[in-house]
């Protein structure tokens, strides 16, 4: 990435839907929202978490993309986990968020902060809820504009065995866009084409219910140890997509 300008921020915060999202997943998987099953209401949900509808519809709008639950007219949410539909591929060995662009990425703005892993990160990841995880939001821009956003979740321990400097912003946006993909033996793939909703619409300008290319990418090393956990999406017409198998 030698001609692409790097900005970054590190924060300690968790956001706020995380902890909903955490419980809500954990619903689903152990068979407390059962495949079919309507979820309770943003308002329901709310008063049950204490949480703003805004913080809930966040929460809804991840399980919606990990394809756990769907929004039915007329039905409200609808559980739709029927257990785990993933396909181990080869790793793409690159970022295709900077490799797939049609244009040179020319910017990536990255955000970032350490914590307890996610509950979908614990299980995707094989991972203990001990263990602290880097987590990271980029946007990818060429032409002063947004064309790609990911968010990615690194175990520390794998940090640590490459000497990676995490004080370093440089370091850890070459470990974040580069180096974990390239350390990876394999991967799981899931690729879905989604409609934007908040969580994602503030990252690249887009409107609400626009349609987004959406990867989630589960990169193993050798040992079959989780790398990495990166959820990808693309704006279409940005992007040209080849995955070699």
């Amino acid at each position: 990435m030698p001609n692409t300008m790097i900005t970054s921020s590190a924060t300690e915060r968790i956001p706020a839907h995380v902890p909903v999202y955490n419980m809500l997943y954990a619903g689903i998987i152990n068979g407390i929202y059962k495949d079919g099953v309507q979820l309770p209401s943003e308002t329901t949900l709310s008063e049950m978490y204490g949480v703003s509808r805004n913080t809930v519809r966040l929460a809804l709008a991840i399980l919606n993309e990990d394809g756990l639950i769907q929004k039915s007219q007329g039905k409200g949410t609808l559980v739709t986990y029927r257990g785990n539909g993933e396909t181990l591929n080869q790793s793409l060995n690159y970022n295709p968020l900077i490799q797939c662009a049609k244009e040179e990425i020319e910017s990536i703005d990255i955000s970032f902060n350490y914590g307890p892993p996610t509950e979908v990160a614990q299980r995707r990841l094989g991972i203990k809820a001990t263990e602290i995880v880097l987590a990271s939001n980029n946007v990818y821009s060429f032409g002063g504009k947004p064309v790609g956003h990911s968010f990615i979740q690194i175990p520390v321990k794998h940090i640590n065995d490459i000497n990676v400097d995490l004080h370093s912003e440089d370091e850890v946006s070459t470990l974040i866009n580069k180096t974990i993909f390239e350390m990876a033996a394999k991967a799981k793939l899931t690729i879905r084409l989604i409609f934007a909703e908040e969580n994602i619409t503030s990252f690249l300008q887009i409107q609400p219910n626009d349609p987004v290319i959406y990867i989630e990418e589960v990169l193993f090393n050798a040992r079959d140890e989780g790398l990495a956990r990166c959820k990808l999406y693309f704006i279409p017409d940005k992007y040209e997509i080849s995955i070699s198998m």
